[in-house]
């Protein structure tokens, strides 16, 4: 068994407001990405800084326990608190991804034992859209003691299986473009007319 859980603790500076929110079909990206996680582990929950806006999408709400906006810190809190050895772990504002791919990193993660499977796109790995298992909390808690918030050194530190960008673009599901954020107004606005 996994556990599926979605970032939602950035600042949307470009956006204006919290992306996280904004809906897509309808549907507020967070909670968007909550029920593919859900389809995908069987349960699913959301991390940030404060519950308030997402106290009614149904999921648990796991506070990051920190003022600091890094990403680490969301992941070491899903890592820390998940109830299983695997974990799913995305961010709410990578609305593309579907399912399937979701399911292959995670089938990559128990047949390989790895720490973590992490993806890779346009020349970055994706480290929040990735499997991870609860093996890897010692190197994660070891960086943030450390007051080393970069998601990439984090990746190394826990000897994640990166995959290379052949490798992603081979995973059930994966298109160009997949794994492109939505930041700011056009970018959601593009996101928009790909779910009419």
């Amino acid at each position: 068994m996994a556990y599926g859980f979605v970032l939602v603790g950035g600042l949307s500076r470009r956006m204006g407001c919290d992306k996280a929110l904004l809906p897509l079909g309808g549907v507020p990206m967070a909670l968007l990405q909550a029920r593919k996680l859900e389809g995908v582990c069987g349960r699913a929950a959301l991390v940030g800084k404060e519950p308030g806006p997402f106290a009614g999408f149904g999921f648990p709400f796991v506070p990051d326990g920190t003022a600091d906006r890094a990403a680490l810190h969301g992941l070491l809190a899903a890592l820390e608190w998940c109830p299983e050895e695997s974990a799913v772990v995305l961010a709410a504002d990578v609305p593309r991804i579907p399912p399937v791919l979701l399911a292959a990193l995670l089938d990559r993660l128990e047949k390989t034992r790895a720490l973590a499977v992490v993806p890779t796109d346009a020349g970055h790995p994706q480290p929040l859209c990735a499997a991870w298992s609860r093996e890897a909390l010692p190197a994660l808690r070891a960086a943030v003691a450390a007051g080393d918030f970069s998601l990439r050194r984090a990746v190394g530190a826990a000897r994640a299986l990166v995959l290379s960008e052949e490798e992603t673009a081979l995973l059930p599901g994966y298109r160009a473009g997949a794994f492109r954020n939505v930041n700011t107004p056009e970018e959601y606005r593009v996101a928009e007319e790909e779910n009419a």
